[in-house]
């Protein structure tokens, strides 16, 4: 009995030292730190299933320990590193623990066409076209549109955690480390019978995305790399937007009475919609709010080349008379067309001079392979 408890100590202060040595080498990297919740219990959060039905995450556990991944589709280092969850919950699935991702806001809108989610239906669609796109076994969760999951964990886009069944952080990290997975299943779970490699479990292989172009044309404006996605409000957003708006400032402009504006309006990948070009250019229309002023104020895009195309309609508008926190109404009238529908529509958008929070980048996808964007007077 003496040498159980003294082993039982030992491993313990042997956990104890290992994740702690976790939160110095983690230290410095960017964005959130998971790694300081370890220890501490998580708190009443609730998600989606792919039935679209709001649950807690609690209920899932089932009284078993719970190993959750964050993850999207824009996200390269998560679609690398995924397959460590995979082949973990191949060997410890029936081990007394459930595995769930749990699909957030977009870690780089834009890459590979695809734009946020502004519904719960939207994000269950992206989670379908994630699990086509990676072949994955582990089931997926919808995070609130508020992402309170991510919030709530500090996740970053692949961040891990195994969750004690009574709630407990044992284990957190900013990124899939398949050792470090392993490890801390096995301090706290015990070893595997099996051990499966990647290899074994016909997972594709993600190639090296295409960085979308960042240039001057008939149909795009160059952005500087400078620029934050600003917080923008569907007017409904429980209706399907088939084209998409992203709003962006240089974050100096905010704290100036003046500045730039980009626009940039994208068909929406998730439901296979293009631009028509056999009917009237989009248009977009801005309403004011006070003295501000926006120059031009509204416009229509260009026509693409064929008979369509899906290349994004990008603007830049120069704002006087404003202020951080100013909202700005945006009209945008086109056509929503996919393979089986064409339909005239207006979509209505509140923008805020306001940074979103989301933890979105955006900058390394527009600047320009040859040259970085352009330079600020």
């Amino acid at each position: 009995m003496f040498l159980k408890q003294f082993a039982l100590l030992i491993l313990g202060f042997a956990t104890a030292i290992t994740f702690a040595q976790q939160k110095q080498n983690n230290k410095g990297r960017r964005g959130l730190m998971p790694e300081t919740l370890i220890g501490t219990t998580i708190p009443e959060l609730k998600a989606y299933n792919t039935s679209g039905k709001l649950i807690n995450l609690k209920a899932i556990q089932q009284d078993k320990y719970l190993v959750l991944s964050s993850g999207c589709l824009t996200c390269p280092h998560f679609h690398r590193d995924y397959s460590a969850i995979e082949t973990a919950y191949a060997d410890y699935a029936n081990q007394n623990v459930v595995f769930s991702y749990f699909y957030k806001s977009l870690r780089h809108p834009e890459l590979n066409g695809y734009v946020e989610s502004q519904n719960i239906s939207e994000r269950l669609l992206h989670i379908e076209a994630a699990k086509k796109k990676l072949n994955t076994k582990v089931p997926w969760l919808a995070d609130t549109m508020q992402d309170d999951i991510k919030t709530a964990l500090l996740s970053n886009s692949e961040s891990v955690y195994l969750i004690s069944p009574k709630g407990k952080i044992l284990y957190a990290s900013s990124n899939i480390n398949e050792a470090e997975l392993r490890n801390a299943l096995e301090q706290f779970i015990g070893p595997s019978s099996t051990t499966t490699l990647a290899s074994t479990l016909n997972l594709p292989r993600i190639k090296r995305s295409v960085l979308p172009g960042n240039v001057t044309n008939a149909l795009q404006v160059e952005r500087p790399t400078s620029l934050k996605t600003l917080s923008i409000t569907p007017s409904t957003p429980n209706e399907t937007y088939y084209v998409k708006l992203r709003a962006e400032m240089d974050p100096l402009d905010l704290n100036r009475t003046e500045g730039k504006l980009y626009l940039s309006f994208f068909p929406d990948p998730i439901y296979d919609t293009h631009w028509n070009n056999l009917v009237p250019p989009m248009k977009y229309k801005l309403t004011l709010l006070n003295t501000m002023q926006a120059t031009p104020i509204e416009a229509t895009a260009n026509k693409g080349e064929g008979d369509s195309d899906t290349k994004p309609r990008q603007f830049v508008v120069d704002i006087k008379n404003a202020k951080a926190g100013d909202n700005i109404k945006i009209s945008l009238h086109y056509f929503g067309c996919t393979p089986t529908m064409c339909e005239a529509m207006t979509h209505e958008y509140t923008i805020t001079l306001t940074v979103e929070n989301k933890g979105a980048i955006t900058a390394g996808f527009n600047r320009n392979r040859a040259k970085r964007g352009p330079k600020k007077n």
